[in-house]
């Protein structure tokens, strides 16, 4: 705490010593701003610009980048603010609109992932069952944005700017808060997001996990396909059946005999091959997104229920804790800023034509 200098300790020291106290919070924030904005800025253009395709392993990927943009601005806004003007927080308006919308943002990453999950399970361990259409997936698309404004609709009436009072002079500063006597209602709400989210971390988590057993034990690298195993079942086939079939076996074998290095295409083999490599890519890429988010997450969630359970939890810190305490509360905003690294790491077209703008850019 500040040495008090009597009339001369007023609400702009008290917002400095907290401002102080969270300025490694301020740079690491800042620093996420800048990185989340360029790189999923990037990744929404190329995806929707260079690498349009009927692809489907990438259909989410501009909608989840635009949630990551778009959750990068808000959350670190927010965070900026309540570290640079803890006791001097401009008006209500703006507490109320950061967090609804950072509140909503972070539940629609959540579940567009879990969507994704389903996606990848269908895919991977159900590839000839049911399957996304187009038109199921924009309704899908729709789905998770309408029930991510519902569950943070409610923070409108549960947050506003408050006042604080100094505990040792009159001093009266302002900060982003839960609106008084809202605090049971509040603790519902919280409550919903919470176990809506930890169900949905508990889907991926179920549903990766048969992924992950279906890349390792199920598609396993096709046989090459040659000429000898060709004759080898047609031979054996010889043997097991009547004289007409034989006949036509032999025909058939004779012919595939004739079709020569030059004349047997291996193009559909490859592709099939290709394609499977290119699942399993994007399975990894998601199933690594998802586990990145998931670690994001769990941080935040611990110290919102220890805020819930202490009202006091931040007053009784000391000045390292706070630092410390204060950059592990805002690590959830690397939700919105890892993911461009990650597509850049599985996906080579992705990487590739970032590297053509760089190189564009410098030559």
């Amino acid at each position: 705490m500040v040495k008090l200098k009597n009339d001369t300790f007023d609400v702009e020291d008290w917002n400095s010593e907290y401002a102080k106290r969270y300025l490694v919070s301020t740079i690491l924030q800042s620093l996420f701003l800048v990185l989340g904005f360029c790189g999923n800025m990037m990744v929404i253009v190329i995806y929707t610009t260079r690498m349009k395709s009927k692809n489907d392993d990438r259909y989410f990927i501009p909608f989840l980048a635009g949630v990551d943009l778009l959750g990068c601005l808000v959350s670190t806004t927010l965070i900026l603010l309540n570290n640079n003007l803890p006791y001097k927080y401009p008006n209500s308006a703006i507490c109320k609109s950061l967090n609804v919308m950072a509140c909503g943002l972070i539940v629609a990453s959540v579940f567009l992932l879990l969507v994704i999950s389903v996606q990848r399970y269908q895919k991977i361990c159900r590839p000839f069952g049911f399957q996304m259409t187009l038109h199921l997936k924009r309704k899908v698309v729709a789905l998770v944005f309408t029930l991510a404004i519902t569950f943070a609709f409610p923070t409108i009436f549960l947050t506003e700017k408050i006042e604080v009072l100094h505990p040792v002079t009159n001093i009266t500063g302002y900060r982003c808060g839960p609106v008084p006597n809202t605090e049971q209602i509040g603790e519902t709400h919280l409550g919903i997001l919470i176990t809506a989210e930890l169900t949905s971390v508990i889907c991926m988590s179920i549903l990766y996990g048969f992924v992950a057993y279906t890349l390792v034990t199920k598609l396993k690298p096709s046989r090459k396909i040659n000429k000898t195993e060709i004759v080898s079942r047609t031979t054996h086939f010889e043997i097991t059946s009547n004289d007409t079939k034989t006949t036509r076996v032999t025909d058939n074998t004779t012919k595939m005999d004739d079709f020569d290095s030059n004349e047997w295409d291996h193009t559909n083999i490859d592709a099939k091959k290709g394609k499977t490599r290119s699942g399993k890519h994007y399975s990894m890429m998601f199933m690594s997104i998802s586990l990145v988010s998931i670690l994001c997450l769990l941080p935040p969630w611990v110290f919102v229920l220890l805020e819930t359970k202490n009202k006091a939890f931040w007053n009784n810190l000391t000045y390292q804790e706070t630092q410390g305490y204060v950059i592990i509360r805002g690590l959830f905003v690397l939700n919105f800023v890892v993911n461009p690294i990650i597509y850049g790491y599985f996906d080579s077209k992705f990487r590739n034509n970032v590297a053509q703008i760089f190189a564009s850019i410098f030559n």
